[in-house]
């Protein structure tokens, strides 16, 4: 006997990289917030500001170093239209996605910098 299947949704990529990006953001300041309850200030300043110089630096690699290297570096024929494997892939980009993890996560940390240093 077969059960029925449930139909399948699909989620937004970008959603879906934003909503990682805010549990990872909360997971940042509950474990801040642990460590400052307990005690150790300097361990909940350091971990809140190392996680926010993390997320950062990712995020700004991500958006520099982005890009297919032949879209970047192909020359475009004039007056004639473009061959199929020149069209631009995925709508979301890397740096696009990265954005949506490191947005959140940065607000959790910068916000556990400012209320456990």
């Amino acid at each position: 006997m077969r059960l029925p299947s449930l139909p399948r949704t699909s989620l937004p990529t970008t959603f879906l990289a934003a909503s990682c990006g805010a549990g990872l953001g909360i997971v940042t300041f509950v474990l801040c917030a642990l460590l400052h309850a307990a005690g150790a200030t300097a361990a909940a300043a350091l971990l809140a500001e190392a996680a926010l110089l993390i997320a950062l630096a990712c995020v700004a690699a991500f958006a520099l170093f982005d890009g297919n290297t032949r879209l970047r570096g192909a020359r475009v024929p004039i007056n004639r239209a473009l061959p199929p494997a020149w069209w631009p892939g995925e709508p979301d980009s890397v740096s696009l996605l990265a954005a949506c993890v490191g947005a959140p996560l940065v607000i959790g940390a910068g916000a556990a910098v400012l209320l456990f240093r």
